[in-house]
């Protein structure tokens, strides 16, 4: 599928309906917005980027989400299974950093406005020893 316009002209918006989250999941689907969550010495990361599900601009949105545990490897003991230690999910608050300046933007504010949430699914975490 072809990659949408950017819509510069879209009016900037401070909205989180439900319905953006729903269009960044059909975006994930089209392959036209990414996802993923790792670990890197014990440190859970998350980046989202690929096209905004409001204007169409791309984005790239990097976090360290507030988590609590340990992903450095397994805690108790060798014979528990590492699947139930980890999150199986992590979510993930995006807001439209396009770059562009929309009309009525607040300013010096850049992106539509869109917020929009994203679930990472957990089994992408790189498991103990894996690098």
């Amino acid at each position: 599928m072809a990659e949408p316009e950017h819509r510069t002209g879209e009016h900037w918006e401070l909205t989180s309906e439900f319905g953006w989250t729903s269009k960044a999941y059909d975006l994930l689907e089209q392959d036209l917005l990414k996802a993923e969550v790792t670990v890197i010495d014990g440190v859970l990361t998350t980046r989202v980027w690929g096209c905004c599900p409001r204007c169409g601009g791309q984005l790239d949105d990097r976090q360290v989400p507030t988590a609590v545990g340990d992903f450095t490897g397994l805690r108790g003991g060798p014979n528990l299974d590492a699947e139930i230690l980890r999150p199986p999910v992590v979510s993930v608050d995006v807001t439209c950093g396009c770059g562009q300046a929309h009309v009525n933007a607040p300013e010096g504010e850049t992106g539509c406005g869109v917020s929009f949430r994203v679930e990472l699914v957990a089994d992408s975490v790189p498991g103990p020893g894996t690098p």
